[in-house]
């Protein structure tokens, strides 16, 4: 055998070892990160920490990745983080999965982190807000669907509509006034508002809903006294203005809030599974 011939072998085997080498070092630095994400390191054996799924680890893992990234002023690769989490939170809800209590938890105290020092960045601020609305989906996907109305008599019919319903100043929409306790909106366009307050869209002027579940379409949250109420397969929408939810509950929903502390509050407390909730 030619020696350049046994010299290329010993490169090659060289070469095969390194990356080997490489390789393993890679898993072992992987399957340490996925040991310890978020200050939050896997459980023990028997012990009672969370052991978080694979998929919510990721999702942490890029959170944490963002909060670093942020707090070095790499606010580019912070953004990049961030979204890499919306879109496992979202690929996860498409495909049914469930997530555990502490994963809301944990993820909500990350961004909360990524956007310490950086309240005026609002670019960075968009991008987190995503994430708030994909965990609130996330929560919201998770809720089991009822579709008997919430209170009233069992055999009540439901009430379709096809356009937007007014609702005048000072006044209530609930099951007397309905004449139902389930108002069904699915025969709308996926964008038209359901129920139109006065144009203000003020607390002052007195309009409550109360006692319904409301299906289909889209509805403004703002400027209207929510009291027990569900809504099903609804795109919700927060504009920034006074809020009051009590007893209002979310099943298969979406949400577009504002891009400010006031529309993280309110995803936060979606994504946390909070009934209730008030902004003035």
């Amino acid at each position: 055998m030619p020696r350049y011939t046994g010299i290329g072998v010993l490169v090659l085997a060289g070469a095969l070892v390194a990356r080997l080498a490489w390789q393993g070092s890679h898993y072992i630095l992987h399957s340490e990160q996925r040991g310890s994400v978020g200050g939050f390191v896997a459980p023990a054996p028997g012990s009672d920490a969370h052991l978080f799924a694979p998929w919510e680890s990721d999702a942490i893992i890029s959170l944490d990745a963002g909060v670093q990234d942020a707090g070095a002023g790499r606010m580019m690769a912070a953004e990049v983080d961030v979204d890499r989490a919306a879109s496992i939170v979202t690929a996860m809800r498409l495909q049914s999965r469930l997530a555990s209590p502490p994963f809301f938890e944990v993820s909500i105290a990350a961004l909360d982190r990524v956007m310490q020092g950086h309240a005026d960045d609002e670019r960075m601020m968009e991008h987190v807000t995503e994430v708030r609305a994909a965990l609130a989906e996330l929560r919201s996907s998770t809720n089991a669907a009822d579709d008997s109305p919430p209170t009233g008599k069992p055999d009540a019919k439901r009430v379709s509509i096809g356009a937007p319903r007014e609702l005048a100043g000072d006044s209530t929409l609930d099951p007397e006034t309905l004449r139902s306790n389930y108002l069904d909106a699915t025969l709308m366009p996926d964008t038209a508002e359901i129920l139109l307050p006065p144009a203000s869209r003020s607390m002052a002027d007195g309009v409550r809903v109360e006692n319904l579940t409301i299906a289909g379409a889209a509805q403004t949250l703002d400027g209207i006294r929510w009291r027990n109420v569900t809504f099903v397969g609804t795109h919700l929408r927060y504009e920034g203005g006074a809020l009051d939810l009590r007893d209002v509950h979310f099943v298969n929903c979406r949400f577009g809030v504002t891009s400010d502390a006031r529309g993280a509050r309110l995803a936060n407390a979606l994504a946390l599974g909070e009934s209730s909730i008030a902004i003035e």
